[in-house]
């Protein structure tokens, strides 16, 4: 009698545990590909904050090595598998609506409001993460794209400024050279591909804007100016052997003091600081010439496949991802400016406090511009990057040629496809 009493009430006991792990625990898959220095520690600060404001969830996440091509491989074949993670890291613009499209995206409503996201998002965001009126994303932080980093020792020792032109930046390239100097440090890829300010300077920003809603021809003779910018001025001062290194082996060129500049998202700034070097002494930037009134951004934002099986797992990360708490943990250790305008600029380096300041005022009297590739239907963005760097590993007319016509093929196609997205109207 007492055996089959205590096996009852072992069975009850293990019953109520079971209930009560299902009723208050969570498990929340977030994927990324935050993975190198300060990228790294900006996430388990976010995590923790998560984990701190709602302890009955569980938030687990996943690396995923590469960029935006990678993520979207890997997501490709978890929706086939229907076995999305909750929430995953998500350009805005065209990457995230191409999901929306699809029906891959639950629309986040109830938290855009509960965050106040139409006051403490700028309207820029807004556009790129609100599709037909519904919200799909949370803009974490915001990355400019458009400052050239610099070793201040190098250019201290010999007496260089930061140029303003681009015929100021061709000479202080030429001194850094005939000095044994690689002038700039450059990677493969996606890093290749960062030559905005080459096309501001020509296109100016309507052009810019105008090339990623496809009503540019990218065999106009302006785009082709705008490639011969680059190549002449960019690609000429490459660093020997750049197409071997990836963003983190290139930055640690300029820290190694064999390259002298940097062109690259102010991700880097939280690398460089977790390698030693301190901000606004070891290192400074200076806007690409050409964007002395305009900042080109990149965001990061939060997004939730349908079909995951922690809804409210997703709900709980994405309120910490709008909100004041969770942006300051991440931009704090990120090399990013939050995106929520009510984070206090205190968070941040010297650097980082001068890139807000100047935020502001461009943001107030000059244009804030979003990276066109994510303008750009995925496709096109993807053959975008290939293309650029194949002009920049071979920089001559036949090239460019090639390079042109192929880009204005596929814009010809998108066009008959409806593919484009005004995204001032969105």
């Amino acid at each position: 009698m007492y055996r089959n009493k205590r096996v009852v009430v072992s069975l009850i006991v293990a019953l109520v545990l079971l209930m009560s792990a299902s009723v208050s625990i969570h498990a929340a898959e977030l994927w990324h590909y935050w993975l190198s220095g300060g990228e790294k520690e900006a996430l388990d600060a976010f995590l923790d904050k998560a984990r701190e404001l709602y302890p009955n969830s569980e938030f687990t996440e996943r690396g995923i090595p590469g960029s935006t091509s990678e993520m979207r491989r890997q997501l490709g074949a978890a929706f086939m598998a229907n076995d999305p993670p909750e929430s995953y890291q998500s350009a805005i613009g065209y990457d995230m609506k191409s999901y929306v499209d699809a029906g891959r995206l639950e629309p986040i409503d109830d938290i855009w409001d509960a965050i106040n996201g139409d006051e403490v998002f700028s309207e820029g965001l807004r556009n790129m993460v609100k599709f037909d009126g519904h919200a799909y994303g949370i803009p974490l932080n915001t990355h400019v794209i458009s400052h050239i980093f610099y070793n201040k020792a190098i250019f201290d020792k010999y007496n260089l400024t930061p140029p303003t032109t681009w015929d100021e930046y061709k000479q202080v390239s030429k001194t850094l050279r005939d000095n044994g100097i690689e002038p700039f440090a450059a990677a493969t890829g996606w890093t290749a591909a960062q030559f905005y300010g080459c096309l501001v300077t020509v296109l100016g920003p309507e052009g810019y804007l105008a090339l990623g809603n496809g009503d540019l021809a990218f065999t106009d003779p302006k785009v082709r100016e705008a490639f011969k910018l680059y190549g002449d001025a960019f690609v000429s001062s490459y660093m020997f052997g750049w197409s071997g290194y990836g963003w983190a082996e290139a930055a640690n060129e300029v820290i190694n003091g064999n390259a002298a500049m940097y062109l690259n998202g102010d991700w880097v700034v939280a690398y460089f600081e977790q390698s030693g070097w301190t901000p606004g002494e070891d290192f400074g930037f200076f806007p690409t010439p050409g964007t002395e009134d305009v900042i080109i951004i990149q965001v990061d934002a939060l997004a939730a496949p349908k079909g995951a099986k922690d809804a409210e797992g997703a709900r709980n990360l994405l309120m910490v991802a709008g909100g004041v708490e969770g942006q300051s943990a991440f931009n704090q250790y990120k090399g990013s400016v939050a995106a929520n305008l009510n984070v206090e600029p205190d968070i941040y380096n010297p650097i980082l406090r001068e890139t807000y300041e100047r935020f502001q005022r461009v943001n107030e009297e000059g244009t804030v511009l979003p990276n066109q590739l994510f303008m750009l239907p995925p496709g096109l963005y993807q053959e975008f990057t290939k293309q650029v760097e194949m002009y920049a590993l071979n920089p001559t007319d036949k090239v460019l040629d090639g390079v042109l016509k192929t880009l204005e093929a596929m814009r010809q196609d998108l066009i008959s496809e409806g593919a484009f997205v005004k995204w001032s109207d969105m």
